[in-house]
């Protein structure tokens, strides 16, 4: 059954877990909302919002998986869903509900860098596609106003489907490899495959992220096995940590000529005691990765050590770094990993974390810079004709990408989203070639897609518009993605993350990725 034969479209309202976030952004999903209802009106559709605002908590979002439930039980289950999307939102809410839907399902995002809904809808596709649920993606900056726009969700109305052009991918096993690179690829596959690279992921699906959960039968097929360990271990290390130890790595920082804009006020400033506990954590992941042999080790802080301790966003950055400060065993008292970059992939996702472990090992054989991190695909504009992405994360980038530790700043989190405070790993990402990459999980499948692209410098006006119309705290990278600008990019990412390092090692990737087993897609140009 399609939206035009059913004549009535379900608009749903998913939302952040947290209600502040919910009242905040409210008034942005109000008028998407209105924007949405009236372009199916001029389809000759009908609209019906699901829920209804809420006087008592000032907002109409779902912000559990159990009042999706709720809220789909007076949906037909056959029914055309819209899931609107102007604001992050936790996409676990409405995975699990409709993966026994039989309609049509379609993700419809604005492409805003304040509200983020595009990131959003990447986060839902990726998590639908790793639960298997069909589903269509559709984004718009202007609405009614955007013909391209317009004809798709004209064709979901018709069809219940949209349908893209992949003719920006091309398949990794085609592409003729030099034959350094596969050789490269060969050696480094055999040795993970014979050595492994195990992954540690702390209490996995941060903030509905189940796009970044993947399976430990297709990790162990690729000589990557998953090691779960839990955020409530990784506390009661941070208490074996003294005041010494902690002082000592903030010294280090401090000497190397890094920026802390300190405060006074905890609840509105970064503090000292916040610094110290984070460098508590630091130096606790350091010894999680020694005592249980890991190659990388992902520290999910939202949502669960966000009540318990300040931001880990610092600690990543640190640990993506090759000049950081020495952390020595427990047990050994010996120096952990000196001179080499601990990989973390930010917020627990494996699906990042994969890569990370992949380019860190070719970077290190090719005697190259090895720091990679991951960002959030967080929005773009087009500036002097052509498409420049605005990576960011919440402060997991190392050092390395902006040029080092004297160019480095760290500001308290937001309160909002960081009640308990800690500070940004921050800079803005040098120019330069990169390698970016993202591995996932479809429909019971895993592949990895990765591409060529260049960190470009901007005038100071047009950086700082950037930083404020998305979070000036945060460590940004102005991307050109070759031939993988705003559509091409939005109808196919696999995720809301994307994975960069500083250099050319894409043949050295496929070829890695290839013997390992992993199909590969090749993305733009």
């Amino acid at each position: 059954m399609t939206p035009a034969n059913k004549k009535k479209v379900y608009l749903v309202n998913n939302g952040d877990f947290r209600d502040a976030a919910c009242v905040a952004t409210w008034p942005k999903q109000e008028e998407t909302l209105k924007a949405v209802r009236l372009a199916f009106k001029k389809l000759g559709l009908e609209t019906e919002v699901v829920p209804k605002y809420d006087p008592k908590r000032k907002h109409g979002f779902i912000t559990r998986q159990s009042e999706a439930a709720t809220a789909l039980r007076q949906i037909e289950p056959d029914a055309p869903v819209v899931v609107v999307l102007s604001m992050w939102c936790y996409a676990h809410h409405m995975a699990g509900p409709l993966a026994t839907h039989k309609g049509p399902i379609l993700l419809l995002a604005n492409f805003d860098g304040t509200y983020p809904g595009l990131v959003a809808l990447l986060n839902h596709a990726a998590t639908f596609e790793r639960c298997c649920i069909p589903h269509s993606r559709l984004w718009t900056e202007t609405f009614l106003d955007d013909p391209a726009f317009m004809k798709r969700l004209e064709e979901w109305c018709k069809t219940g489907k949209i349908k893209y052009s992949t003719s920006h991918l091309s398949d990794g096993a085609k592409r003729k490899l030099p034959a350094t690179a596969e050789q490269l690829g060969k050696s480094l596959a055999e040795d993970i495959l014979k050595n492994k690279r195990i992954m540690g992921q702390l209490d996995p699906c941060s903030m509905g992220m189940l796009n970044a959960l993947i399976g430990p039968d297709k990790l162990g097929s690729i000589g990557m096995p998953v090691e779960l360990l839990n955020q409530s271990d990784l506390l009661a290390e941070m208490k074996l940590v003294t005041d010494v130890e902690a002082q000592n790595c903030l010294n280090w920082l401090v000497k190397k000529g890094t920026y802390f804009d300190w405060g006074t006020d905890q609840f509105e400033h970064l503090t000292h005691g916040q610094v110290l506990e984070q460098m508590r954590m630091y130096i606790a992941a350091a010894r999680f990765v020694e005592r249980y042999g890991l190659s990388a080790i992902g520290i999910p802080y939202q949502y669960g050590l966000v009540r318990c301790c300040p931001a880990s966003d610092l600690v990543e950055g640190m640990l993506n770094n090759v000049d950081r400060p020495p952390v020595k065993s427990y047990e050994t008292k010996q120096i952990i990993r000196p001179g080499q970059a601990i990989p973390h992939f930010n917020e627990g996702d494996m699906g990042a974390g994969i890569p990370q472990v992949i380019m860190h090992d070719i970077y290190v054989r090719k005697n190259m810079p090895p720091e990679t991190t991951l960002h959030d695909v967080r929005w773009g504009r087009t500036y002097d004709g052509e498409f420049v992405w605005v990576l960011l994360i919440s402060g997991g980038a190392p050092p390395a990408h902006f040029g080092g530790w004297k160019n480095t700043k760290v500001y308290r989190q937001p309160k909002m989203y960081f009640p308990l405070g800690g500070g940004t790993c921050s800079g803005v990402s040098k120019p330069g070639t990169i390698t970016w990459a993202r591995f996932y999980q479809s429909f019971g499948k895993i592949g990895m897609d990765c591409g060529l692209g260049r960190v470009i410098e901007l005038p100071e006006d047009e950086l700082k518009q950037r930083q404020k119309a998305t979070n000036p705290e945060w460590p940004i990278a102005n991307a050109i993605l070759s031939g993988y600008g705003r559509d091409e990019l939005m109808a196919t990412h696999m995720s809301n993350h994307i994975v960069i390092g500083y250099g050319d090692i894409l043949d050295e990737l496929v070829a890695t990725c290839l013997h390992l087993g992993i199909p590969v897609r090749v993305a733009g140009a």
